[in-house]
């Protein structure tokens, strides 16, 4: 069977629970392809994060290159809202959804670290070899969530580079949204802070505004949702 494992991450969480899929498939974590895949898998499990209860641009871009007869959705999210992201994800993609989940973990913008129970994800792993196709369910998403979901992180969030720069191009490389010119931000940055946690003269920093850090202290959502069936 070919089974390959996508995952896109801007600080580290979505990447941490594609590294316990690979580690127990025994196969290696790919990035979102760039381009239209020529070769079908058999399974593609897909891990990503949340961004403002959307799918984050690198991911709504390159999901659908992805060519593959089945899927495993993996959705993560730092315990706020996911909104409705699965069902949109399945949206765009060619093949079969067997099994989905939504996985609270740390927030990309509080410094917390990787929360997510092992165990949990267990059982993704034993519908591997299904070939049925599973109903997602809906969920309300704020009314508010689809508003310009970039300019809101853009303005929530201000990312300052400092002397230490010494434009060694690592940001540039990683950035997904290919907008990042050696520490100095461009306009389609999506806040998910890859530059600030590559960069290996901490010469990235963020700060949040006051109303973004005010919304981060409302109480935690920490519902873990499988849909197997």
């Amino acid at each position: 069977m070919v089974i390959s494992l996508y995952c896109f991450s801007g600080s580290g969480h979505s990447r941490a629970i594609a590294d316990y899929l690979a580690k127990q498939l025994e196969i290696t974590v790919e990035p979102l392809p760039d381009e239209e895949m020529e070769e079908r898998s058999e399974v593609a499990l897909v891990v990503f994060p949340v961004y403002s209860q959307n799918l984050p641009d690198p991911v709504k871009i390159r999901l659908p290159k992805i060519k593959a007869q089945r899927f495993i959705l993996i959705a993560t999210y730092g315990r706020m809202s996911f909104g409705n992201v699965l069902q949109e994800a399945a949206s765009l993609i060619q093949g079969r959804v067997i099994a989905a989940a939504y996985v609270p973990t740390g927030h990309t913008y509080l410094s917390e670290g990787n929360l997510f129970e092992v165990e949990q994800l267990r059982p993704l792993l034993e519908k591997i070899g299904s070939d049925q196709a599973i109903t997602l369910k809906p969920f309300p998403k704020n009314i508010f969530a689809n508003f310009f979901p970039n300019i809101r992180s853009r303005l929530g969030v201000k990312i300052e580079r400092s002397e230490q720069c010494n434009e060694c191009g690592l940001c540039t490389l990683n950035c997904p949204m290919k907008t990042m010119n050696n520490g100095r931000i461009g306009h389609h940055c999506i806040r998910c802070l890859r530059c600030v946690n590559s960069c290996p003269q901490q010469a990235l920093t963020f700060r949040l505004s006051p109303f973004l850090k005010g919304y981060l202290k409302k109480p935690k959502e920490e519902r873990f949702l499988l849909f197997l069936n």
